[in-house]
């Protein structure tokens, strides 16, 4: 009788602290338009839908594209709170005159209340094995994924602490479950633990650190006749060896039996809303977990035994010929 009383004791206290939890979370920032958010890869998808919800809220933007189709197409789409910035996070100069552009464009005794590392890239590795790339592909992934974000964050950061604001970074469940193509993981692990890093070292200064975890999303990042496509172009670059030990049907069946648009959410608003709370809630999360599958098959992967987790993981991975003989 005792136990049964202090369970329905905790089962009410963890109903009201879940309960107060998301109400706390609901309180939003009252005074939006003196805001200035910079947001990284808005050319298109996820960043690009962003600088635009930020737009409508009032908020002020630098958006930093690569290219200038984007910088242009996002111009024609926005007020004049949005502010296009030519950005390759891959290169240091351009990041520093980005940084002196938006510093001489804010207004005097002000900085950023918002810094969205939001640029990232699959490059060749998705969904194909480890062996099947070279380093120099391990090396353009990190490049984007993990250094163009910490030499983002590095020259911003004074304009953060001048406002006490946000690092809001895009990071991937790729960066809690090995699914993906090996350099893509491996970036996003990384910048996992870049983030998380730099949450503790900025505690005291008041500048918060937050995690953006989207699964798979449709959008011109990554899709699947594009993921397809890509497979069989490195399949046929191999070596006579690499390409005999696994053979042709070992990628007919890892083009078919993986559905990438059919396991891929069209709903990207659910990502930009994480976003948004991020930039605006009183009391915003550390991490964002976004997409049902995110929030049930990966997060029981993530929790599950590693012999588990890549058991389960593996069933979807076909065998190649090479294994086969070696069976036979």
């Amino acid at each position: 009788m005792e136990a049964l009383t202090l369970f329905s004791y905790s089962l009410l206290f963890m109903t009201c602290y879940a309960l107060v939890k998301r109400q706390f979370r609901r309180f939003k920032i009252a005074k939006k338009d003196d805001l200035y958010i910079m947001i990284t890869g808005c050319d298109s998808g996820f960043g690009n839908l962003l600088a635009k919800k930020l737009d409508n809220l009032g908020m002020n933007v630098f958006a930093g594209c690569l290219t200038k189709k984007g910088s242009e197409d996002l111009r024609k789409a926005t007020s004049n709170r949005v502010v296009t910035i030519d950005l390759d996070v891959t290169n240091n100069e351009s990041i520093t005159k980005a940084y002196e552009e938006v510093k001489n464009r804010l207004p005097r005794h002000k900085g950023l209340w918002g810094l969205v590392n939001n640029a990232g890239v699959f490059g060749q590795s998705c969904y194909v094995a480890a062996d099947w790339l070279n380093i120099e592909e391990y090396k353009s992934v990190m490049a984007v994924n993990l250094y163009g974000t910490v030499e983002v964050t590095r020259i911003f950061l004074n304009l953060i602490r001048k406002e006490k604001g946000r690092i809001v970074n895009t990071t991937s469940v790729s960066g809690r479950v090995a699914i993906g193509g090996a350099p893509y993981v491996c970036s996003k692990y990384a910048a996992e633990g870049f983030a998380d890093t730099l949450r503790t070292e900025l505690w005291k200064s008041g500048v918060s650190v937050h995690i953006i975890e989207p699964s798979g999303y449709k959008t011109n990042f990554c899709s699947g006749e594009g993921i397809i496509e890509n497979i069989w172009k490195c399949y046929r670059a191999l070596d006579p060896e690499r390409m005999a030990y696994y053979g042709e049907e070992f990628v007919r069946r890892l083009t078919t039996s993986l559905d990438f648009d059919g396991n891929m959410s069209s709903n990207l608003n659910e990502v930009i809303e994480a976003y948004t709370h991020a930039l605006t809630a009183r009391f915003p999360k550390a991490r964002y977990v976004v997409g049902w599958d995110a929030n049930t098959l990966y997060r029981f992967l993530w929790t599950a035994p590693e012999w588990l987790c890549s058991f389960l993981l593996s069933r979807s991975w076909p065998t190649p010929q090479g294994v086969k003989v070696q069976h036979r």
